[in-house]
This record gives C-alpha cells, structure tokens and sequence, in this order.
C-alpha cells in the first residue's frame, strides 16, 4: 500500500468520524462532548498528515508494513477510546477501562516510530556502501 492510499484511507476515516460525531450530538438532546466531537482530528492530523509529509520522501526511506501496521492500530485504538470516551461522557457515566483505549493506542504508536526509527538506522546505512 502506498503512502497515498494510506493518506486517502484517513482521511476518509476522519470524515466519517466527523459525521459520526456529528449525528451522534444531534441525537444526543444538547448534551455535547469534546472527546466526541474532536475525535476526527486523531486520524487527520495522526494519519493523513504524516502520510501525505512520508509520500514526498523516496520509496527506500518510506516506514515498512510492521511499523505501518502498529502506528495505524495505534492510531485505531486512539480515535474508538475518544469516540467511546465522548459515549460516556454524553451519558454522564465513567469507565475505568477507557483508559485501557489511551495506554494501548499511544504505545502502539510509539512502537510503530520506534520501529521505523531502528529500521532507518539499521537498513539505511547499509543501502549507501
């Protein structure tokens, strides 16, 4: 998959998740949560940002599958613990296990980096001799 599709893949998820958002608040009598409304911001500026900056680069530079696959379900957990968080909110209820969305989402992020951090250090150098 190419840095585009992936682009144009969250981009379409932030929309939906917008219009989610959207629906769910006009269906939730005037009860409004920031969690919820502002959860389409997590795969835009989380996915479709950094995959349309990770095109401009040259293919060898480009993340690997792994490192792709764990940012992105990192990115997944993050946007469904804010949906479900907004749910909750909207309901006037708590969750102990919400947390369980944030701690997971943000490490699976940040293996994804590490991953594409150690691979461009480790296979980079070796492309140049």
């Amino acid at each position: 998959m190419t840095m585009k599709i992936a682009r144009n893949r969250w981009l379409w998820a932030a929309a939906f998740t917008l219009l989610f958002a959207l629906v769910y608040e006009y269906f939730s009598h005037r009860v409004y949560s920031g969690f919820m409304l502002l959860a389409f911001l997590i795969p835009l500026l989380g996915g479709a940002l950094p995959y349309a900056l990770l095109a401009r680069l040259p293919r060898r530079m480009q993340p690997g599958i792994l490192s792709r696959c764990l940012y992105d379900s990192g990115l997944a957990a993050l946007t469904a613990g804010s949906v479900f968080r907004g749910v909750l909110d909207i309901y006037g209820t708590t969750n102990r296990l919400e947390a369980v969305y944030w701690i997971c989402g943000t490490a699976l992020c940040l293996f994804g980096l590490a991953v594409y951090g150690f691979c461009r250090a480790v296979m980079l150098p070796q492309n140049r001799a």
